[in-house]
Order: structure tokens, then C-alpha cells, then sequence
């Protein structure tokens, strides 16, 4: 399995309501997600380093699958419609061994 993590942080004009509920979006109009959790950064900033305002986790089967959700029209769409409410994203996608150790 492959989780997609996406982090990000808001501009100082944008609207994080909005933003969560256009990602939310995105699974129900793109196949192949098997779980989608989007939520804000509970807590306070401690001795990790500097924290990301808000977080996407979604797993998909195959890396074709999360390709499949990247490259669809829906996403190209919604990500070019956000860009400019993100001061800062990240993005990290990994192999989860289900049979017990992370890759």
C-alpha cells in the first residue's frame, strides 16, 4: 500500500474552510482512494521543529493508483485553484508493508 501525506500551511488570506472542503472533494470524484483523512494541527508548537498548519493522509493500493489520483483532470483542476492559499506544502509518499515492517 501507498500513504500520501500532504501537509501545508495557509496564506495569511486564505481560507482553510474552503481549502479542506475542495480537498475533500477529490476522493469522491477520483477512484482508487482507499482511506482520506484531512484535520488542523492540534497542539502546540514544541522542540520537533516548526508545525504545518493543516494535514491530508490518503492510501492508495499500488503507486499507479496514487499516480492514477495525481495526474486525473479533477485533481489538476483543484490543486491550480489552491496554489495560491498555500504559503508553504509538502508532500512525502511511502510503501506501507502490510505484512508488518514499513519500507
Amino acid at each position: 500500500m501507498i500513504r500520501h501525506v500532504f501537509l501545508w500551511k495557509v496564506t495569511p488570506d486564505g481560507n482553510p474552510d474552503y481549502v479542506l472542503k475542495r480537498l475533500d472533494e477529490l476522493p469522491l470524484k477520483i477512484p482508487g482512494c482507499l482511506s482520506w483523512t484531512t484535520g488542523k494541527h492540534e497542539g502546540e508548537e514544541g522542540i520537533s521543529g516548526g508545525l504545518w498548519d493543516y494535514a491530508l493522509v490518503a492510501d492508495y493500493a499500488t503507486m499507479a493508483d496514487l499516480e492514477a489520483y495525481s495526474n486525473h483532470p479533477f485533481h489538476t483542476e483543484v490543486v491550480e485553484e489552491l496554489l495560491p492559499f498555500f504559503a508553504e506544502r509538502a508532500v512525502c509518499d511511502f510503501h506501507i508493508d502490510l505484512e508488518g515492517e514499513n519500507q
